[in-house]
């Protein structure tokens, strides 16, 4: 059986359900919304009794941001944009920290580099540094915040936040599965080189069987003039591709430094004569 690796739970956000102490409201709307907000999480997320419950909770209570948020997710993932914005906006208005998932939601499946940063910066300034994760828990948000400022051309300012950011979780011991992979494919735009190369043999340690990392290598192999590893490289980065099937792959978003099988061997076709 073919082993793709789908990246992100197939792009959609996975936020884990748990019933929430409402006593800790006082106030009888926000009491009530809490508790119509319990009862429409113990239902299929995005069926009709589980939307209508959430609907009932916002009108009890018209800022109770749990309700806002979580009736706003279906309507991302059937691809009803517009209805998702207005909701989640108003559950940033009422509460800043939703801030995480409307921003990163903005960079995931609208590619709205500019307002995914903006929303991440400014959660960055509330919580000092610490803006959290992706709703998939798959990056910390400065990561976020740095491949949208590489996507806007402003990779020195990305270089900044995954530098920070990979220093932070180094220290820890608990560096993102990818980290290493997008700060060494920036490093390559930047043609530093030698720093790419670095990051990029980090990452293989880390996953070592991700195509794209190999096909990220070999074309830094090659930059440095060693054509002979780069292509070692690019084949093994084809055999990984079609052979096992480990390379990122998402049916709904194209995920951030994918490596496509076209992709490499086009290059293989460009460099394996030389």
């Amino acid at each position: 059986m073919k082993r793709t690796l789908f990246i992100a739970l197939l792009c959609l956000p996975v936020w884990l359900y748990a019933q929430t102490n409402c006593e800790i409201y006082k106030d009888g709307p926000h009491n009530l919304a809490c508790q119509l907000y319990d009862n429409a999480i113990e239902y299929p997320q995005g069926s009709k009794t589980s939307q209508q419950i959430f609907l009932e909770s916002i009108k009890a209570c018209p800022t109770y941001a749990p309700s806002l948020h979580e009736m706003s997710v279906p309507y991302l993932k059937r691809g009803d944009f517009y209805t998702w914005k207005l909701l989640i906006d108003r559950a940033v208005k009422a509460d800043p920290q939703y801030l995480s998932q409307r921003g990163w939601c903005l960079f995931k499946f609208l590619r709205d580099f500019e307002n995914a940063y903006a929303d991440l910066k400014r959660l960055y300034t509330i919580n000092k540094g610490q803006p959290g994760y992706t709703g998939d828990g798959d990056y910390d948000l400065r990561i976020i915040m740095a491949l949208s400022q590489r996507e806007m051309g402003n990779n020195k300012l990305a270089m900044q936040y995954f530098n920070e950011c990979i220093r932070d979780h180094e220290k820890q011991g608990i560096v993102g599965l990818f980290d290493y992979l997008h700060r060494g494919v920036t490093n390559f735009k930047l043609k530093n080189y030698n720093a790419a190369l670095t990051d990029l043999l980090l990452e293989t340690k880390k996953y070592e069987k991700l195509a794209d990392t190999y096909y990220y290598l070999a074309l830094t192999y090659i930059k440095l003039k060693q054509p002979e590893t780069g292509i070692k490289n690019l084949l093994k980065a084809k055999e990984l591709y079609t052979k096992t099937g480990y390379h990122r792959n998402d049916p709904y978003c194209e995920s951030p430094d994918q490596v496509y099988l076209a992709d490499i061997e086009l290059a293989l076709r460009k460099y394996k004569g030389r």
